[in-house]
């Protein structure tokens, strides 16, 4: 009797089981959040994270053929996300090297959801305050830290924004020219080592040492377009989100996902950041407005738009007592057309090689290069946040995309020989930035991370009890139906929150306002 042998085929993973987990990793904080909302503002959520998934995991636009579809490579996720490690230990996290001054306040917010039940309460001169900000990078590390202590809270935060920054960095990676391109994209930033120069030539209170802690990017009064490293080291609770939405963006420009994935990811990373999610918004409108047929007739479209409205309760949080944040038009500033045109010239030179060498891109290219360009043209119009917040995050998604067009043509054999050599110095003087940042947290003291609140924090940086309205909401503009009651106001004390700094002890300027970037 003859017997046949069938082999079962291992289970392997494919690109498309990465931008699940990715998207596990960026949708799981709204539905913890849920956990602390009234009941239908919870179920809003749990079914905006369900669907939300589902939506991005039952996209199959290859027919089982393209990108997504095939098995990851799975050592060079691992490299991917060894680099993503380093960068972000190197930046700060953790603090096992220097931490810049966003940190601090950062820490804070993190202790403060470790120590307290949410929505976490604050009593200030006899006012309650609550906790509302874009809290996505925290939800996850400080439900451990409750379990486990703080120190695994920052341990699970830097373990949570590595493997996520490792899976953007392998989808980058594989989108485009290799290593090569990617790295490109690391160092990426603008000419800012000119802006600087002038700077600090011409305005007195600007020093070479305030230039160096603080950044070169921070050189221009009104606006910053961060540099890819100072994103990371800065901000990685904006840049995580922004650049994943760019790389998403990439995949729909390759027909491997389609307007209904971006959407649902666009209300997920909102939590993270209500910014940096702009440019994604205009992405998807600018589909809409071209292609209409395609995108406005799918039925996989409108699902989408039915379950992005499910974190419409996130929306509601986010966007409490805005008013009371900082906001206007800048064009209404000193010698605004003066200021915008030299920073334009600083910091974009990469939009006037692009548009020299057009011919070169590819139709994708070409519309992701005119759309964002004009993104990039056209935010320093318009300020929100104690230090324009909305130019500073509502950029790095278009960067991101400008970044991964320019290294994709700086390395196209037909571009010319003094294209190429312009492209060159634009990537070595652009990389300026990104030294700067490195060199600073290998050669600053390191200070452990604290355990103050993020009123104590502003208070020990010199801001006594000044709101940080970007933080605090005051508790009687919640609705009802939201939120539940949360923990008990917590009052701040005057103590030392780090070893290396406090302004009551020390008697020193505070070395920076909180959220510097």
């Amino acid at each position: 009797m003859a017997y046949t042998s069938s082999r079962v085929k291992p289970l392997a993973l494919s690109n498309r089981s990465i931008v699940v987990f990715v998207s596990v990793l960026l949708f799981a904080p709204a539905l913890f959040f849920a956990a602390y909302l009234k009941l239908a503002p919870a179920l809003s959520l749990a079914v905006g994270f369900a669907g939300g998934l589902y939506l991005i995991g039952a996209t199959r636009l290859q027919a089982d053929q393209g990108f997504l579809a095939a098995p990851a490579k799975l050592r060079e996720l691992a490299i991917c996300t060894a680099l993503a490690l380093v960068i972000l230990v190197v930046g700060g996290e953790t603090n096992l090297f220097y931490a810049t001054y966003d940190w601090r306040i950062r820490d804070a917010v993190l202790a403060d959801m470790v120590q307290n039940a949410f929505p976490v309460r604050y009593s200030v001169d006899g006012v309650d305050y609550t906790l509302r900000a874009p809290l996505g990078m925290y939800v996850i590390p400080s439900l451990i830290g409750r379990g486990f202590g703080l120190l695994a809270a920052h341990i699970a935060l830097l373990t949570q924004n590595s493997l996520i920054l490792g899976g953007i960095f392998y989808f980058l990676k594989n989108l485009g020219d290799g290593w090569k391109r990617l790295a490109v994209m690391v160092l990426f930033g603008g000419l800012t080592v000119i802006g600087v120069g002038v700077v600090v030539t011409f305005v007195p209170r600007y020093s070479l040492h305030r230039v160096f802690i603080e950044g070169l990017d921070a050189w221009h009064p009104y606006f910053q377009y961060s540099s890819s490293v100072v994103q990371f080291f800065w901000v990685p609770n904006h840049a995580l989100p922004a650049w994943w939405l760019a790389a998403l963006v990439l995949l729909q420009t390759k027909g491997e996902v389609d307007t209904a994935v971006i959407g649902v990811s666009v209300a997920g990373a909102m939590f993270w950041s209500p910014l940096a999610i702009l440019p994604a918004v205009v992405w998807l409108l600018y589909l809409a407005a071209t292609d209409w047929r395609a995108h406005l007739l799918s039925s996989r479209t409108w699902w989408g738009v039915v379950v992005a409205a499910c974190f419409l309760p996130v929306a509601v949080y986010m966007t409490i007592a805005s008013s009371t944040i900082a906001h206007g038009i800048m064009a209404e500033q000193p010698n605004f057309v003066a200021l915008y045109l030299f920073f334009i010239a600083v910091q974009l030179p990469c939009l006037l090689f692009l548009y020299l060498n057009r011919k070169l891109l590819s139709k994708q290219d070409r519309s992701i290069f005119a759309v964002n360009a004009l993104i990039l043209l056209c935010l320093p119009f318009f300020g929100f946040g104690p230090v324009n917040d909305l130019v500073m995050r509502g950029s790095i998604t278009s960067l991101t995309l400008i970044a991964f067009v320019f290294a994709s043509t700086l390395f196209k054999s037909e571009l010319s020989r003094t294209a190429r050599i312009c492209g060159w110095i634009l990537v070595v003087l652009g990389s300026g930035s990104a030294l700067d940042e490195v060199v600073r947290n290998f050669s600053q003291p390191r200070y452990d991370f604290s355990d103050c609140s993020i009123m104590e924090a502003v208070s020990a940086l010199g801001g006594g009890n000044a709101i940080p309205t970007n933080y605090l909401v005051d508790s009687a503009q919640i609705p009802d139906w939201l939120a539940s009651e949360g923990s008990a106001p917590r009052s701040a004390r005057l103590r030392r929150c780090w070893s290396d700094y406090d302004h009551h002890k020390d008697g020193l300027p505070a070395p920076a306002a909180p959220e510097t970037r």
